[in-house]
């Protein structure tokens, strides 16, 4: 798989500000046409600017797949009108703010924190039509801050247990590794976005974690 090392507005952290997905790419306005372009072209989808709480952090407020995208519950209405008119599925949940970092999905599974339950987690399974494990993973709760999982595979919080990575994979039925990126830190989802066909990583990661998040995702 293709796998670059960028930065979005200026920031390694590039899994806050953009939410990517095996059709649809969200990001921040500010994003200049050429990188827009290059990101559109690298994972192979479409890409759309977006606002969502007011702010950029697009990767914290907003998690999805191929079936749509759920957001907190602070996105206001004019967003989630503002995405749909570009034929977006858009969910909003009420009760949760920073859902990007409390869940994680390719297009047939997701897991998520355990604080997500009941009527919620019910949405969440309906509307991206997954089926949602809730978890832990290096005793935090950040479940999509980290694990990044696309339909090929994953890569997981280096600190995970043996246990919690062995059931990622039973779950998942797919390869996955453990990692760090930018330079040591653990929380993957921060740092990088991916899907199938390629993967963007914070600037700051090093050649070794490059090697360790292709394995994962590589699904070979």
């Amino acid at each position: 798989m293709d796998l670059v090392r960028k930065s979005i507005l200026g920031s390694p952290y590039v899994g806050v500000f953009c939410c990517i997905t095996e059709k649809i790419g969200l990001l921040p306005h500010g994003t200049s046409p050429k990188e827009t372009k290059g990101l559109a072209n690298l994972f192979g989808i479409e890409i759309i600017e977006a606002k969502l709480a007011e702010s950029s952090l697009l990767g914290i407020v907003a998690a999805g797949n191929s079936h749509g995208f759920v957001v907190g519950g602070i996105v206001s209405e004019k967003e989630i009108d503002g995405l749909k008119s570009t034929g977006l599925r858009i969910k909003k949940l009420a009760g949760i703010s920073a859902i990007g970092n409390l869940l994680e999905a390719n297009d047939s599974k997701g897991i998520c924190s355990s604080t997500i339950k009941g009527k919620a987690k019910g949405q969440i399974e309906d509307f991206l039509k997954i089926k949602l494990k809730d978890c832990k993973i290096a005793g935090s709760d950040l479940i999509g801050s980290c694990v990044v999982a696309t339909n090929k595979g994953f890569a997981m919080n280096a600190n995970a247990s043996e246990k919690e990575f062995r059931e990622a994979k039973n779950f998942f039925k797919l390869q996955g590794s453990l990692s760090t990126a930018n330079y040591g830190d653990a929380f993957l989802g921060n740092c990088m976005v991916a899907n199938s066909k390629a993967a963007m990583v914070g600037l700051h990661t090093t050649g070794i974690e490059m090697m360790k998040i292709d394995d994962g995702l590589s699904g070979d």
